[in-house]
C-alpha cells in the first residue's frame, strides 16, 4: 500500500536523512533497515510490509547513507557497517527513540547484527531480526560478485532483483523503481567507490571480533533464512544461532528477501516474534 506511510526528512549525525513513518507514535517502535543492493531504498525493500506492521507498531524506515534521499556519503577508511550503525544511532536519538525493535534485510540485516553484537550497545534495542543478513560471514563469493556487477539499466535492475527473489514475474514496477533509484545523483558512485583500492599499498584486514561478540549477545535475536537463497551458504542461520541461546534461527520458503517476495507472510513472522513474551 503506497499510502500507508509518510515520507519525511531529518538531519541525523550531520547528514540529511529521508525516512518513511507509519503507525501510531504511542505504539512500540520498529526500525526497518533496508538491503544494500544498487537502486534500493527503504520503500523498495519494505514498502509492502509497512502497512501490516503499522497496524501494531510505530514504524520508521530510513534510507541509509548512500541510498535514496539520504546523503551520498562514502567512508573509505572503515568497514561499511560502522558508519551506518553510527548514523542510525544518531537517527534514533534525533527522533527521540529511547527503545525499539530493529529489523534488517540482507546488508541491513548485517548492520543490525553488527549493532546488536557491539559491546558498546550503540542502539536502543529491545529485540532484533535479521532477514538474510549474516554480519559478513557465509556470503557466497559468486553472490558477492553478482551484486557488484551493475550498470544502470532496466536489464541489470531485473538481474539485481532476480538475485533476491525466486522469480521477477509481475515485478515490472519494482524493477523500474530500482533502475530509477540507481540514477539518483551520487548513488551509483557511492556504491562503487568502496571497491577502489590503492595499487601502491597492501592492506592486511584487521582482526574482526564479530563472531565472538555475537556469541555474547543477550538481546533476543531472530535470523530468517530463505531456503532458496543463492547468495548465502545454506544453514548460515543455524550456525550463527548455535553461538548464543539468545539467537533463534528460522527457515522460510523463498529466496534472499522474503520481505519483497512474501511481504504479508514475512510481516506476520516479524509481528509474532516481536510481540511474543520472552521464554
Amino acid at each position: 500500500m503506497r499510502n500507508a506511510y509518510e515520507q519525511k526528512s531529518v538531519t541525523a549525525g550531520g547528514f540529511t536523512t529521508t525516512y518513511l513513518e507509519a503507525g501510531t507514535s504511542g505504539s512500540e517502535t520498529v526500525v526497518l533497515v533496508h538491503d544494500g543492493g544498487f537502486g534500493s531504498t527503504a520503500e523498495l525493500c519494505w514498502g509492502e510490509m509497512i502497512a501490516p506492521l503499522a497496524e501494531r507498531f510505530h514504524v520508521l524506515a530510513p534510507d541509509l547513507l548512500g541510498w535514496g534521499g539520504t546523503d551520498k556519503v562514502v567512508f573509505l577508511d572503515r568497514p561499511p557497517y560502522l558508519p551506518r550503525v553510527a548514523h542510525l544511532a544518531a537517527f534514533c536519538a534525533e527522533l527521540g527513540v529511547s527503545r525499539a525493535h530493529f529489523v534488517g534485510a540482507s546488508f541491513g540485516g548485517s548492520v543490525v547484527l553488527r549493532a546488536v553484537a557491539d559491546p558498546a550497545q550503540p542502539w536502543p534495542v529491545s529485540k532484533a531480526i535479521s532477514i538474510s543478513g549474516t554480519g559478513g560471514p557465509y556470503r557466497l563469493p559468486e553472490g558477492v560478485a553478482a551484486l557488484a556487477d551493475y550498470t544502470p539499466s532496466l536489464e541489470d535492475a531485473e538481474k539485481m532483483t532476480g538475485l533476491t527473489v525466486r522469480s521477477t514475474a509481475g515485478m515490472d514496477a519494482h524493477v523500474r523503481a530500482r533502475y530509477e533509484n540507481s540514477l539518483i545523483p551520487g548513488h551509483w558512485e557511492a556504491m562503487t567507490a568502496p571497491r577502489l583500492s590503492n595499487p601502491s599499498v597492501t592492506r592486511t584486514p584487521a582482526a574482526d571480533p564479530f563472531l565472538d561478540n555475537l556469541a555474547a549477545v543477550t538481546t533476543p535475536l531472530l535470523l530468517i533464512e530463505g531456503r532458496d537463497d543463492v547468495l548465502l551458504e545454506s544453514g548460515w542461520a543455524r550456525k550463527l544461532a548455535d553461538l548464543s541461546p539468545a539467537i533463534t534461527a528460522l527457515e522460510v520458503d523463498g529466496a534472499h528477501e522474503p520481505n519483497i517476495e512474501s511481504p504479508v507472510e514475512t510481516a506476520q513472522i516479524v509481528i509474532d516474534y516481536l510481540t511474543k513474551d520472552p521464554a
